[in-house]
């Protein structure tokens, strides 16, 4: 179970930071911390 949760948190982390990175290459600082919301959002609510 605890290796099942930290494998997830880790892809989480992966994806907000690529995400993240994406984003900032595009220079919109709003739309980054907007992105990484939603992205967060989206993978709670397929989780959820």
């Amino acid at each position: 179970m605890s290796e099942n949760t930290n494998s997830m948190f880790w892809i989480i982390c992966g994806a907000v930071i690529v995400l993240g990175i994406f984003l900032l290459l595009n220079g919109t600082m709003d739309s980054t911390i907007t992105g990484i919301f939603n992205h967060f959002k989206s993978i709670f609510t397929i989780g959820g």
